[in-house]
């Protein structure tokens, strides 16, 4: 699709204003309906492809300031890109990197796509629980991921802003105590927008958030996500794998994590638009300093989660649609956790290949890591 900008000027006038954007190649016979459906199905074959291909996605778009820009955030402590890193040092997105000779395979569970309320349909996120596969030794190990992501619409394609890939894990401290995670930098474009924000995210985790919109049924028999006209309704994932809120489930229940939010810091606060005024969705990537109340086996200890979140304007406040919190982990406490006893104990953190061993003692020489890649922190 193409979008065609026309503007009319007569000499010695001053220059017309510029006619609406129109996209010239969609059916104009098409229903609002319709033209959602077409939209959701259009983002929804990108995804599924990115699935197999993984490669950088398009991210070249004017909607998003370049002060905050993208970001990735994967499943290693060092898996954190922003800004110009994105498209500068971005790889495999998947964790426990393996060659080209190994044999792999994605598949998708539950993709869940929501387009965003304005007419325009600025935006659109989704959610997703993926199977990541490893054959090895005539298995094959399946590693359970969560995924979610936010795209902006650039004329006729959807440009991915944020991507959060994440392993569920129950919150536990490191060893040391240490803060397990990868910095980030600061980007606020609007600090009134980021404190509104902010403010939410405290009352999220304190349990006292009042701007999530729960699904609202039209009739018995109609939910509102059947219908893509409706806004969407929110859906928060937490980093045990077995806690994620729905806006059909009961208010009571929506808690990330048990603990306290100590504060949050690295914010980067963004718009999908030209503006912060005119824009209907916004989003935040932070790390969170998290104090857990228990533990079993260890005190009470602080622990650092990543936490991704959209939120879109209605009836001028900022309602939160998509929350992703978890933990990175590493590779080899993954590996390990996988693999278990066939995994040969190499240090898989700073580069060395991964070795698993078959039943009768041998091992697949296929199942190999790449040289490491320039670092971006630890892993």
């Amino acid at each position: 699709m193409r979008r065609f900008l026309v503007v009319l000027a007569a000499c010695g006038h001053p220059p017309a204003k510029p006619t609406a954007i129109t996209d010239v190649t969609a059916n104009v016979s098409d229903t609002e309906v319709e033209r959602r459906q077409r939209m959701e199905t259009e983002l929804q074959d990108d995804i599924l492809s990115s699935y197999e291909r993984d490669e950088l996605p398009d991210l070249d778009t004017d909607l998003v300031d370049p002060r905050v820009g993208p970001a990735r955030v994967g499943v290693g402590p060092g898996d954190v890109l922003f800004g110009p890193e994105v498209r500068e040092r971005a790889s495999s997105r998947w964790p426990i990197r393996v060659d080209q000779t190994t044999k792999t395979a994605v598949r998708s569970k539950r993709l869940d796509i929501h387009l965003s309320a304005d007419k325009a349909v600025s935006a659109a996120w989704m959610s997703d629980e993926l199977s990541w596969r490893i054959s090895f030794c005539g298995r094959t190990a399946v590693i359970p991921l969560r995924i979610t992501a936010l795209y902006a619409h650039d004329g006729d394609r959807w440009v991915q802003v944020l991507e959060h890939l994440s392993f569920g894990r129950t919150p536990q401290p490191s060893p040391d105590g240490a803060l397990l995670g990868r910095p980030m930098t600061d980007a606020l474009i609007d600090t009134s927008l980021s404190d509104e924000l902010g403010r939410e995210i405290v009352a999220l985790f304190s349990g006292q958030s009042d701007r999530v919109r729960p699904l609202v049924a039209l009739d018995p028999d109609h939910r509102t996500e059947d219908d893509p006209r409706q806004p969407a309704p929110s859906f928060l994932l937490a980093p045990d794998p077995d806690s994620e809120w729905h806006g059909d489930d009961d208010l009571a229940r929506l808690q990330l994590v048990d603990g306290r939010l100590v504060k949050i810091q690295d914010r980067r606060v963004g718009v999908i638009g030209r503006s912060v005024a005119k824009a209907t969705v916004a989003y935040m990537v932070a790390n969170l300093v998290v104090d857990l109340r228990t533990h079993p086996g260890s005190p009470a200890s602080q622990v650092l989660l990543r936490g991704t979140f959209v939120f879109e304007k209605r009836k001028d406040a900022w309602l939160m649609v998509q929350g992703h919190v978890s933990q990175p982990t590493t590779d080899y406490a993954l590996a390990n956790r996988v693999f278990g006893t066939a995994l040969e104990s190499v240090n898989l953190e700073r580069g060395e290949a991964l070795r698993v061993t078959c039943d009768d003692g041998s091992r697949p020489t296929a199942l190999t890591a790449p040289a490491p890649q320039p670092a971006a922190g630890s892993r």
